[in-house]
């Protein structure tokens, strides 16, 4: 532990008992855990498969498991980690059967559980014009985040929907198709902690210390899966920083971090804080303390830099989002003259459609870019295809992988044949792939009859499956035609598409070499998260445009932050909420993801769907101390009206007003006494005024 800092090594060899990890950002978060569990290894003697390692992302999990191999050795020495979704796959696949599931259930992906609310919503004639499909979906992933069955919740109504009836009805037909989404995994293993004793007894038993990083990012599902699970011995290191709390809108809660001395009522808890940050200049630290210090609810702590200090941060204003896109094109261009590779530089932005302007001008400026947050590789029309024929001749599809391809493809079998299709196979009380079986013998009834040929050819394929290394991927897909079927989507695009499940088809032949079964194949393509999509020149270094959020456990040595302004960062919606802690902590995980150079831009003038709009600079920033941050004069464009203003204001000028606020002057008309202005007020919009008498003052 020599390159440990002390306060990482009291965390480190801190005891038994609750544990909490304050580490702010860049302070060697991930360092801390593994070296925690090595200590418990080596210093406690604890067997390293009864420590259970908790993450948020495969990504994260995999860099534990990588720095536990390097730690330890042996591949990790048998620590056993995940994240919670993978965690809780793999318990019930163990004690699914006592909730009624079979174990060899799968997990429907985002894709199919669309369609199968949609056919939901369609049983009961609700047009998506009354009640959306995505709202819906979000509802009761909202529900579950809650940890709340259909049985626990209220009736709710939306245009006179029952909304409860319909979370009743998914998780009905969810079970009948023997699914669970993502969300059910967690909520379903909280079901076994919470009512089934023996189960709950034998799950706690397992583990002897229980470790979770990104704390302050669990829901309250996930809160309960951790806390039942570590009733007993109490052993819970928790590693986390409720300054980057930054996903409420999806239901994480940073209560739990902020409250976890209170929820271990009558148990000594550790607290320990990781202040040193061994990312960022002493300029950028700087600005990130001042930004977060005036949010009232949070754990004290300040960054403490232990680099060599560089350029302060900036903040430019710009006349609009184009003028905005030059001037962070003419920066980017600066660090690469300085030679900082284009990769090592991202522009983040709190809205997606930010991005449209910054695109534009680096395209002009053909300067190389990459949008990051593309269609995943699972979640791609021609792999979910290509999966669920697998899955049939392999015997581990069910109703909706039978359902995706009855007409792919295709073979005159419309909506209404795969309704009776589906009928069928569920009267049938046979799994889908022994039904395809019946069909192959020609003892199909109706439309189901025109599946025969495809149903033939899965029985033969089966027979030499042992003899394939992709197990009959290719060959079904050929066979079928579907990959002369990719055709119709032109040239260039089906040559991508074949180039995908070409992937595909590596990676099973590579995972079939590991002993894995398919039904254990097609956990990992459900829970695995696949990266940005790659252009041809994927080995091009391009600036990566991204939204903040998005940019959570990232650095990069230049960074951008664009649209700091009222209604963006701030957001709008915050700022009609009341609360605006969670911006304020979405600014502050922006600037700590900057190295050496940071930029803040924000536009006098933007459009905002068409519409014109004036916003004025984040609260964030703009009563910031002079010396945390360098401010650019911005140089304002004037429209052709002639000399300036004999009263001294020119369009742009920031006023307020004793009744209206703040806003921006828009225009100036006539002179003396006789001058009229137009203002835009923050608060109440729009208004002309004859300036003799408006009052107003310049800020």
């Amino acid at each position: 532990m020599f390159d440990l800092n002390p306060a990482q090594q009291q965390a480190v060899e801190a005891g038994d008992g609750p544990q909490l990890i304050l580490a702010g950002a860049g302070s060697g978060k991930t360092r801390t855990i593994v070296h925690r569990i090595g200590h418990l290894i080596a210093a406690h003697y604890t067997a390293p498969h009864r420590i259970l390692a908790v993450t948020f992302t495969n990504k994260a999990a995999a860099e534990l498991k990588g720095r536990l191999s390097d730690l330890i050795g042996d591949g990790g020495g048998g620590v056993v980690s995940g994240t919670f979704h993978a965690l809780s796959l793999r318990f019930l696949r163990r004690y699914a059967d006592v909730l009624g599931y079979p174990k060899s259930f799968q997990v429907i992906d985002s894709d199919d559980q669309r369609a199968l609310v949609k056919r939901i919503l369609k049983a009961r004639n609700i047009a998506s014009e009354k009640l959306h499909p995505s709202y819906l979906i979000g509802w009761i992933e909202h529900c579950k985040h809650a940890g709340l069955l259909p049985e626990q919740v209220d009736s709710q109504m939306w245009s006179g929907i029952d909304l409860r009836e319909l979370y009743v009805e998914y998780q009905s037909q969810l079970k009948q198709l023997e699914r669970m989404d993502f969300s059910d995994l967690l909520v379903n293993t909280v079901r076994l902690l919470r009512e089934k004793s023996d189960i709950a007894v034998a799950l706690r038993s397992r583990f002897d210390h229980v470790l979770v990083d990104e704390y302050q990012d669990t829901n309250p599902v996930q809160h309960e899966w951790l806390t039942l699970l570590c009733a007993e011995h109490h052993n819970l290191t928790v590693v986390g920083d409720d300054d980057q709390s930054i996903y409420g809108w999806r239901g994480a809660d940073v209560r739990h971090i902020l409250d976890f001395e209170n929820i271990w009522q009558g148990v000594s808890v550790g607290i320990h804080r990781l202040e040193e940050n061994y990312r960022s200049t002493p300029s950028i630290l700087k600005l990130a303390n001042a930004i977060i210090s005036d949010n009232s609810e949070r754990h004290e702590k300040v960054l403490k830099p232990t680099r060599e200090d560089g350029r302060k941060p900036a903040w430019k204003v710009c006349n609009d989002e184009y003028d905005e896109s030059r001037q962070v094109a003419r920066f980017l261009q600066s660090r690469r003259d300085c030679g900082i590779a284009w990769d090592n530089m991202a522009v983040l932005y709190r809205s997606n459609r930010q991005s449209l302007a910054l695109e534009q001008i680096l395209r002009q400026e053909d300067m190389p870019y990459q949008i990051i947050g593309g269609v995943g590789f699972f979640e791609r029309l021609e792999i979910k295809d290509a999966l669920s024929f697998w899955a049939i001749i392999n015997g581990c599809a069910d109703a909706m992988h039978v359902l995706r391809i009855v007409n792919k493809p295709k073979r005159g079998i419309g909506l209404k044949g795969q309704e009776q299709i589906a009928a069928q196979l569920a009267a049938s009380g046979m799994r889908a792939y022994e039904w395809l079986d019946v069909v192959a013998a020609g003892h199909a009834e109706g439309v189901a009859k025109k599946l025969q040929p495809l149903a033939q050819l899965i029985v033969r394929l089966r027979e030499d499956l042992e003899s394939m290394p992709d197990r009959g991927l290719m060959a079904v897909l050929e066979q079928t035609t579907y990959i002369d079927s990719l055709q119709s989507f032109g040239e260039l695009e089906a040559e991508s598409r074949l180039e995908n499940i070409r992937t595909l088809q590596n990676y099973i032949e590579i995972t079939m070499q590991e002993d894995v079964t398919p039904i254990e194949f097609m956990d990992r393509a459900a829970l695995l998260q696949s990266g940005e999509e790659n252009d041809d020149d994927a080995d091009t270094p391009k600036i990566n445009l991204m939204s903040l959020h998005r940019a959570k456990g990232l650095e990069f040595d230049t960074v951008v932050l664009a649209g700091v302004e009222e209604g963006l960062l701030p957001h709008q919606r915050a700022l009609d909420e009341g609360d605006t802690d969670e911006e304020r902590r979405l600014l502050y995980v922006g600037v700590t993801r900057a190295e050496n150079a940071l930029l803040i831009t924000s536009a006098r003038q933007r459009r905002v769907f068409g519409d014109m709009h004036f916003p004025m600079p984040s609260q964030f920033i703009k009563d910031l101390p002079e010396d945390v941050l360098h401010r650019d004069t911005p140089v304002i464009s004037k429209p052709s009206i002639g000399m300036v203003h004999d009263s001294g204001l020119d369009i742009g000028s920031s006023v307020s007003h004793p009744s209206f606020g703040e806003g921006v002057v828009l225009e100036l008309e006539g002179n003396g006494d006789a001058t009229r202005i137009s203002v835009e007020f923050e608060r109440v919009g729009l208004k002309r005024l004859m300036l003799k008498y408006a009052a107003l003052q310049m800020i």
